[in-house]
């Protein structure tokens, strides 16, 4: 954190210029958003000002229709399939992912949360058009056999939904409630409470700040996911609850506007419209989380005396002890004899333990299917001619070789807007800025940025980059579009790595006459290059397997591999959604073998990063 400023301070103008890039740096994440509010602002208003459109219809209408000789435009049928595909992946995930966490806590052995927690890390990285893949070539097939559903319709795009949101809620409900201070099992048990009581009545309560947290970010997701419904729930706006029938949600139509189904005209500023009231939601989930992570909802925290005593509601509390007697009453105490109501609570604790360890087996499980679809459908048809050939109308020689040449210069461009530009921002607000309502005000816009649907920042980069700054279809145009999208997470990941380096480090700098630029760029940033690596790379993963912000971007008929920075491009996530939606099996198929080239990208991306944290984590001498 930021130490005591150095008397020396503001003299060198090299200093000020540090500071000031640094701080422009930060505040990238303000004209982003700036950039964000304008685009949607521009396009609503042009829609509005149509004759086609009205707000009151906009707002009240029951029908979106948006082609034909009498278009309607009534956002409801929208709203009701986001809300049915959203709330149905919360009810799977939520109970999952909550268990799961508390499994992994409370339970687990070291050994074996060394290996679920990167194998629920791994479910988090996949891609959201291989799950739609997954879902339109695998879920939705069984779906109609089994359940009379029609072949795109909700519930398959609920069930990946689901397994997409649940390492979210994972993630930030194990974070919260391994801080649940140690104490409070340890009062819990004392008092004769077993391991599942102590974490479902005790530990559980205590952690629930953050647990809301979490699935307000995955309702979040969820709301804002795009290829994976795209794909699934199918393209017809109707106002219903039904997952067995086709639906459409808000990001599923942008998504249309993005691929050119729908014809030029109202319908396409429609999309604009659209992608504000998704933004609306989205930022509304995420202030609510970031609210959810500062203060508990309703009442105060639980005290470890009034945790124990919802536990155990007979023992009586005084002022400086408790009643062991009635303690061993209430809990049928007997230091000899296990009693009939010993044996039932241990049965009930075996019970619940395998019941929220079955939580994790389902995800794994989800995990391995995806990868065996995915495998026997394309290994069969990867080889040279694939990994260099053309994309072709004709299956039996078509391949990917230039997109995979798109995607490196998509992927490298982007880290060479990005890093620079996350890293400062993450060393201005961790090290150099005071606090203050401007570093507040920083946060929390980086904060709602990374909770931006991506297909939001594609318009963003046709409107902005492609149309005023006149960059067109081109890889700048593509890799500044996912710039903005990975800044957030730059910046997070850095100043974590940051702020794991000893403040000792930085006292010890200033003590000897260094400023506050000197120590960090000498002292604080080489150690925490490991860290920044881990979030480049990671960052690298994301762009890679991202679809929805270039799909307004991308040259689909581009053929041939870039050679500039202007000229079109192809990648492969884009290839993937393309022939995903071919009619034929073949391209199908060859739509799972460019799946299976990225997959294994991006594992080898991931597993660097895993390497290089373990790494630092193992010569780290503090």
């Amino acid at each position: 954190m930021m130490s005591e400023a150095n008397p020396l301070e503001g003299v060198s103008p090299r200093h000020n210029f540090v500071i000031g890039s640094l701080f422009v740096s930060a505040s990238l994440s303000v004209v982003a958003s700036a950039l964000i509010i304008y685009t949607l602002a521009d396009g609503t208003l042009d829609f509005f000002s149509s004759d086609e459109a009205s707000l009151l219809e906009f707002i009240s209408g029951r029908d979106w229709v948006p082609n034909g000789r009498n278009p309607s435009f009534g956002i409801w049928p929208l709203l009701s399939g986001t809300a049915l595909i959203a709330g149905g992946a919360l009810l799977i995930a939520v109970p999952l992912g909550v268990s799961a966490a508390l499994y992994l806590s409370e339970f687990a052995s070291q050994r074996t949360r060394k290996i679920l927690k990167p194998t629920i890390e791994i479910l988090s990285g996949i891609p959201s058009v291989v799950h739609g893949f997954f879902a339109l070539l695998v879920i939705s097939p069984f779906i109609q056999d089994y359940f009379d559903a029609t072949y795109f319709n909700a519930a398959s795009a609920i069930i990946v939904v689901s397994a997409m949101i649940m390492p979210i809620i994972v993630s930030i409900s194990d974070d919260a409630i391994r801080a649940v201070p140690r104490e409070m099992r340890e009062a819990s048990l004392a008092l004769g409470a077993n391991r599942w009581e102590t974490a479902s009545r005790v530990v559980l309560p205590a952690a629930r700040s953050g647990i809301v947290a979490s699935v307000l970010l995955a309702l979040a997701r969820a709301v804002g996911e795009t290829m994976a419904v795209t794909l699934a729930a199918g393209s017809v706006a109707s106002l219903h609850l039904d997952p067995l029938r086709e639906v459409q949600t808000l990001t599923a139509y942008i998504a249309q506007v993005a691929t050119g189904d729908i014809p030029p005209g109202p319908a396409t500023d429609a999309g604009f419209a659209v992608g504000s009231t998704l933004f609306v939601l989205t930022y509304t989930a995420n202030t609510l989380a970031i609210g959810a992570t500062k203060k508990r909802f309703g009442r105060k925290p639980l005290s470890i005396r009034a945790s124990i005593g919802k536990l155990f509601p007979s023992i009586s509390f005084s002022r400086s002890n408790i009643d062991i007697k009635e303690m061993r009453k209430a809990s049928n105490y007997d230091p000899l004899l296990p009693t009939p109501l010993d044996m039932k609570r241990r049965s009930m604790e075996k019970l619940w333990r395998r019941t929220i360890a079955f939580s994790l087996v389902l995800g794994v499980g989800f995990l391995l299917i995806l990868l065996q679809s995915v495998i026997s459908a394309g290994a069969p048809g990867i080889s040279s001619n694939f990994l260099t050939n053309y994309p072709s109308s004709r299956s039996h020689l078509a391949g990917i070789g230039p997109v995979i040449i798109g995607s490196v210069w998509l992927i490298t461009l982007t880290m060479l807007f990005a890093l620079p530009a996350g890293v400062g921002a993450a060393v201005y607000l961790t090290e150099m800025s005071r606090p203050g309502k401007i570093n507040i005000f920083l946060r929390r816009t980086i904060q709602n940025l990374a909770a931006v649907p991506s297909i939001i920042f594609g318009l963003v980069g046709l409107f902005v980059f492609s149309r005023i700054l006149g960059f067109g279809l081109s890889l700048l145009t593509g890799s500044l579009t996912l710039a903005m999208m990975v800044l957030p997470m730059i910046v997070v990941t850095t100043e974590e790595a940051l702020l794991s380096v000893p403040k000792g480090f930085r006292d010890g700098a200033l003590a000897v006459g260094a400023t506050r630029w000197q120590a960090v760029r000498h002292h604080v940033i080489p150690n925490a290059i490991p860290g920044i690596a881990t979030g480049a790379i990671l960052s690298i993963a994301r762009a890679l397997g991202e679809t929805a912000p270039i799909l307004f971007v991308a040259s689909l008929f581009s053929k041939t591999a870039p050679t500039g920075i202007f000229d079109g491009f192809m990648a492969m996530p884009i290839q993937i959604f393309f022939w995903t939606r071919h009619p034929s099996q073949e391209f199908q198929d060859l739509a799972a073998s460019t799946i299976l080239v990225l997959l294994i990208l991006l594992i080898i991306l991931n597993g660097i990063a895993l390497l290089i944290r373990n790494r630092a984590e193992a010569r780290r001498s503090w």
